[in-house]
């Protein structure tokens, strides 16, 4: 078998050059454990390489990182089982113990179809098996010739002591036992905990209540809820679907409708807790009316009411029903200082075809809740006056981008995926699809600046969540997570978007660093766009929405990019650089110039592309440069006190 090339993935790696693996003696036949990247998913036909590799992994303190494991065997193995050491610092002096340490083998789902005109990204043809869910059985058995990948989870604390920690692996068949290293080097830096992009995942009670075997909104309900609740908390989702239909309704002999909010508030009580309601996202109050999503027509909802004196359950039209429910919910909402996160929606994907009908919806929303914000998932570019939160599919927002820029004033803008868009440009996270198309979703939020990502399905799995999924909609759309025996199980998407979300934050949190500095710096930095060089890095993934890397060792290394920059800022000597044009950019012989800007520390000395640049005696220094060499680099070196940095910005040239 051709020896595997190393490739650098930079934050989380998966080296794969480190010694060549024995096989244990002891079984009728030979088996192997080796390190995948987790960006890699692993079949049952999937072959070792020649080494074993280790898990490699970089990470902030607060952060998440997975790796991965892959086990073989040309006969069979019972009774597998898998442990995990603590991760230690050589001197003794600092460990990352088991608590914060998981792991679970990856579970198959079975396609018998593959997602539509998506050729060149599907993984396989079907039908066949993809992994997916992480299970929880601590012990299995692994067939002869059939591969069994493992997912590892490591959380470092906020505290950890910054270093390299070293741990292993170890699997354990029959009386045999092999290990693969890990490694994991902890930044300096912390992640911080709070979420600064929206993230909206629709879940289904009703399917968490059935899957557990307990009655919905029972006590034992409560408590499986809350620990769905955490998970998503966990994953960085932040924004919490409310169905309205939580508030008991009733119609007093007078006439009056009274409002009870005991379940409402128990249900957003229970996200705030879990740390998953930075957003309360409230349902829909309308819907298509006979001739569906084509049709001209929104329909307000009816309010389900109990009449105090017999009991009986009857409808009431939106006017009476829902508009006194509305002008209700908003009273009670500021009451509880839930206002200012609260949104409605109005109807599911208003169109060209009926956005006159949803305009009157929303104006009838708008009346009788005038402090209550409006979001939808849209399919239309003008909305304007009648929404406050825009939720346009990622394929329209690209190809009407236009229409939607012109816009963008008139409201805060999101993004959602669904069954669309499918294909082979934009990314999804449907199971045969690579996990990269996962791992770029939160990039697209900062290239885009999009405020809010939206999804319909976490768990809206059939009566058979493990098994083939549903002919109606590409693979995977319907959920992320699993039922497991005491709550959701994860996936390996799902694991996945916590990395994008924490992608996302590294971005935000160089380009917030970098206002820090230029706020201290004052004057002397009003040339400097603190988003801009976070910007730049983005761009090496995502270009453009319809021309995104879909490459993990590029993902990876602009991560490691990004966290190496961050760190720099707080390294002397300073120097923040910015050209016009940005970094990435296409130049074209006629001549060619590049405006470069920077500051450092006053007194330093500084070279660009070799030649010495004046320094202003408050640190700013600019001049004219063109990129040089075959990788058309404009290399930056600052020196202050026997201290040095270097920056290099790169360029695309065409004559």
């Amino acid at each position: 078998m051709a020896r595997k090339r190393m490739i650098d993935l930079g934050l989380c790696i998966l080296v794969l050059t480190l010694g060549v693996w024995v096989p244990s003696a002891g079984l009728a036949g030979q088996w192997d454990v080796w390190a995948v990247d987790v960006h890699h998913k692993v079949f049952r036909d999937t072959l070792p390489p020649e080494t074993s590799g280790r898990i490699a992994i970089r990470a902030m303190r607060n952060e998440y990182e997975p790796g991965q494991i892959a086990i073989r065997s040309s006969s069979p193995l019972t009774g597998v089982r898998v442990e995990l050491e603590p991760l230690r610092q050589a001197d003794g002096r600092a460990t990352i113990g088991l608590d914060r340490m998981a792991w679970n083998f990856v579970g198959f789902i079975p396609l018998t179809k593959n997602t539509p005109r998506s050729e060149r990204l599907q993984l396989r043809p079907a039908p066949c098996e993809v992994p997916d869910p992480l299970l929880e059985e601590r012990s299995i058995d692994i067939a002869a010739d059939s591969t069994q990948p493992v997912w590892i989870t490591v959380h470092v604390p906020r505290g950890a002591r910054p270093g390299r920690y070293e741990g292993r692996v170890i699997v354990m068949a029959g009386g045999s036992r092999k290990a693969v290293p890990i490694e994991l080097t902890v930044d300096p830096t912390v992640l911080p905990g709070e979420r600064h992009v929206f993230v909206t995942n629709w879940f289904s009670a009703a399917n968490i209540a059935k899957a557990h075997g307990v009655k919905l909104w029972s006590e034992e309900f409560w408590t499986i809820l809350e620990r769905y609740a955490r998970n998503m908390a966990a994953h960085r989702q932040n924004v919490v679907l409310v169905p309205w239909t939580l508030i008991e309704v009733t119609v007093e002999p007078e006439g009056r409708l009274s409002f009870d909010y005991t379940r409402f508030d128990h249900f957003v009580e229970l996200f705030e807790r879990a740390g998953a309601a930075d957003r309360i996202e409230l349902g829909h109050v309308g819907h298509f009316g006979p001739q569906g999503w084509g049709g001209s027509q929104i329909v307000l909802r009816g309010v389900t009411a109990t009449e105090r004196g017999n009991g009986q359950r009857v409808t009431l039209e939106p006017e009476r029903g829902l508009a006194a429910l509305l002008a209700d919910l908003q009273r009670h909402l500021a009451q509880r200082g839930w206002l200012e996160k609260a949104m409605v929606h109005v109807a599911d994907e208003p169109s060209i075809h009926n956005v006159e009908s949803w305009r009157e919806a929303s104006a009838a929303v708008g009346r009788w809740a005038p402090k209550l914000r409006r979001i939808d998932a849209i399919e239309g570019t003008d909305f304007s006056g009648a929404l406050e939160v825009w939720v346009p599919k990622l394929s329209h927002f690209d190809r009407w981008r236009d229409a939607y820029q012109a816009r963008r004033t008139d409201g805060e803008f999101w993004y959602y995926i669904c069954c669309h868009p499918y294909g082979n440009v934009y990314p999804n996270r449907f199971l045969d699809y690579p996990t990269a198309c996962v791992r770029v979703l939160h990039w697209i939020n900062f290239a885009a600046d999009l405020k809010g990502y939206l999804h319909w399905g976490w768990n809206h799995w059939r009566d058979q969540p493990f098994g083939t999924p549903t002919d109606r909609l590409p693979p995977g759309d319907t959920h992320v997570v699993y039922p497991g025996s005491k709550g959701p199980l994860n996936s390996i998407r799902w694991e996945i978007q916590r990395e994008s979300l924490e992608d996302f934050e590294y971005l935000h949190l160089l380009a917030t660093r970098t206002a820090a500095v230029k706020k201290r710096l004052g004057k002397t930095a009003d040339w400097l766009d603190p988003r801009r060089r976070a910007m730049e890095l983005c761009r090496r993934v995502v270009p453009a929405i319809a021309a995104i890397r879909f490459d993990s060792a590029a993902i990876m290394a602009t991560r490691a990019a990004i966290a190496d920059e961050i760190a720099a800022l707080d390294e002397p000597p300073l120097l923040i650089v910015q050209t016009e044009p940005p970094e990435g950019s296409t130049l074209i012989e006629g001549p060619i110039l590049v405006e470069l800007r920077g500051v450092t520390e006053p007194g330093a000395a500084v070279k660009v592309n070799g030649r010495t640049v004046t320094v202003r005696s408050d640190g700013t220094f600019s001049c004219g440069t063109r990129p040089t060499g075959d990788g058309h680099e404009i290399r930056i070196e600052a020196e202050h006190q026997g201290r040095e940095k270097v920056a290099v910005r790169r360029f695309r040239v065409r004559s």
